[in-house]
C-alpha cells in the first residue's frame, strides 16, 4: 500500500464532476481530493505521478450487493463483510450497500441489527455504506427466488421494528407499491431518511406513478422482478422511466438485461444521470463454473459466469459494476456516460456528498484505468490498494 497524500496525478483524462472526460490534474491531501485543475497544472513542490494514456474515474459504488466468494451479507459477520469488501475492491468498487434477502422476519431483524454495527470502513476493502432491504415487502407473483412463505405486508409494527433495528444504517428499502399498507410505508420510510425503491412488483402504471408521488425515488433492478412492458398494459417500467425523480438500477451483465437494451437506455439523453449499474451479486459471485449451493440452500449452476437455478431461472448476479460500464461502452455508450452510471448516479441516488465524483473535498476513491477500461490502480481514501479477487 502507498499513501498518496501530497501527490498530484497528472496527464490522465479525468471524469470531471460535471460529466466531462478531459485532461486534468488531481491533488490529494489527507485522503481526500484537494484540488482538480485543467491540464497538467499542479502546485509546485508536490510529487507528480504521470498517468498519460490513462483514464481516472471515481471508484464504483454498488448499491445492491448480497455477497461474493462464498460469503453472504445475511451472516452479518465482520469476516464475511471483509471478504466481500476486499473482493469488490479488486474489481473497482470502492463502496457498497449490503442487500438483504427474504427470511423469517425475526431473523431478518437480527441480520439487520448485525449489519448496522458493521457499517463503515472494511478492512483493506470497499467501504460498507449501509443496508438495502430487499424483501420481505415484495409481490408474491414477482418474488423471483424470494421464498413465498416469508413475504409480508409493510405494517406499521414491522416498520417500527425494522427502523429500530437498522437505525441510520438503512439506506434503501425495496417494496412492491401495490401491497396493502404500501402508501403509508413509503411515507414513513421517506420521513426516516430511507430511499424507497419500487421492485419485485406487479403494480400498474397508475399505481407506480402514485408511488413515485408518495416518495419512491428508485427502481430495483429495472425489468427484473417486474412484468414486461405491454402496449395496452404498460406496467411499472415505463412509469419509473417517465418520472425524472426516479433513478433506476440496471444489472448490466448481459444476462439480466439484453446488452442492446442497456445501450438504448444509456444513449437516451433524458435518462443520463438516472441509470445506475448494480451487480446484484450473490454469494456465488466470483466462484468457478460448475454446481454450487447458495447460502440459503438453493442449488445453482454457474455457466460462462452466469448463475441459474436448476430450472434455468437467473439466480442473482455474478459480475461487477465495472463490468456493466464495459458492456455499455461496447454498446456505443460514451465512456464518460458509462462511468458516471457506476459512480455519479449511485452517489446521487443516496444523497452522498463525500464520494462518487472527482471534486475538492471528496474522498480520493479513484480508479486508474487503461483506455480499454482495465484497472491499473485502485486508490481508496488516498491509498493505493492492490487486492486479490
Amino acid at each position: 500500500m502507498q499513501n498518496l497524500d501530497g501527490v498530484v496525478l497528472v496527464g490522465a483524462r479525468v471524469l470531471r464532476s460535471d460529466g466531462r472526460l478531459e485532461p486534468a490534474s488531481i491533488e490529494i491531501e489527507d485522503g481526500r481530493i484537494a484540488r482538480v485543475v485543467e491540464g497538467a497544472e499542479a502546485t509546485a513542490g508536490r510529487i507528480r505521478y504521470d498517468l498519460a494514456g490513462r483514464i481516472v474515474a471515481p471508484g464504483m459504488i454498488d448499491t445492491h450487493v448480497h455477497g461474493r466468494l462464498g460469503h453472504h451479507v445475511m451472516s452479518a459477520t465482520r469476516g464475511s463483510v471483509d471478504v466481500i469488501g476486499r473482493a469488490l475492491l479488486a474489481h473497482g468498487t470502492t463502496s457498497f450497500v449490503a442487500a438483504t434477502a427474504t427470511v423469517e422476519y425475526g431473523r431478518l431483524l437480527g441480520a439487520v441489527t448485525g449489519l448496522a454495527g458493521l457499517v463503515g470502513p472494511v478492512k483493506a476493502g470497499a467501504e460498507l455504506l449501509g443496508i438495502h432491504l430487499e424483501g420481505p415487502f415484495l409481490s408474491p407473483v414477482r418474488r423471483g427466488v424470494h421464498p413465498l412463505e416469508h413475504l409480508v405486508a409493510p405494517t406499521p409494527e414491522r416498520l417500527d421494528a425494522l427502523l429500530e433495528a437498522a437505525g441510520a444504517a438503512l439506506r434503501i428499502c425495496t417494496l412492491a407499491p401495490e401491497l396493502d399498507g404500501a402508501s403509508e410505508a413509503i411515507k414513513r420510510l421517506v420521513a426516516a431518511g430511507v430511499r424507497v425503491a419500487a421492485g419485485h412488483t406487479d403494480a400498474s402504471y397508475a399505481r407506480t406513478a402514485e408511488a413515485v408521488a408518495e416518495g419512491v425515488t428508485r427502481a430495483t433492478h429495472l425489468f427484473n422482478g417486474m412484468p414486461p412492458v405491454h402496449h395496452r398494459k404498460p406496467g411499472p417500467v415505463p412509469a419509473l422511466l417517465a418520472d425524472p425523480r426516479v433513478r433506476v438500477e440496471l444489472v448490466a451483465d448481459g444476462v439480466h438485461v439484453a446488452p442492446e437494451l442497456v445501450g438504448v437506455l444509456l444513449r437516451a439523453p433524458d435518462l443520463r444521470g438516472r441509470v445506475m449499474f448494480v451487480s446484484d451479486g450473490t454469494d456465488v459471485a466470483g466462484l468457478a463454473d460448475g454446481p454450487h449451493r447458495r447460502w440459503e440452500g438453493t442449488p445453482v449452476v454457474i455457466r460462462g459466469g452466469a448463475a441459474t437455478t436448476l430450472a434455468g431461472a437467473v439466480a442473482g448476479g455474478t459480475g461487477t459494476v465495472l463490468d456493466g460500464v464495459r458492456l455499455a461502452v461496447d454498446q456505443g455508450v460514451p465512456v464518460e456516460v458509462a462511468l458516471a452510471a457506476g459512480s455519479h448516479v449511485p452517489a446521487d441516488s443516496l444523497g452522498l456528498t463525500d464520494r462518487g465524483r472527482i471534486a475538492p473535498g471528496q474522498w480520493a476513491d479513484l480508479l486508474v484505468l487503461t483506455e480499454t477500461l482495465d484497472i491499473e490502480t485502485t486508490i481508496l481514501h488516498g491509498v493505493v490498494r492492490r487486492e486479490e479477487s
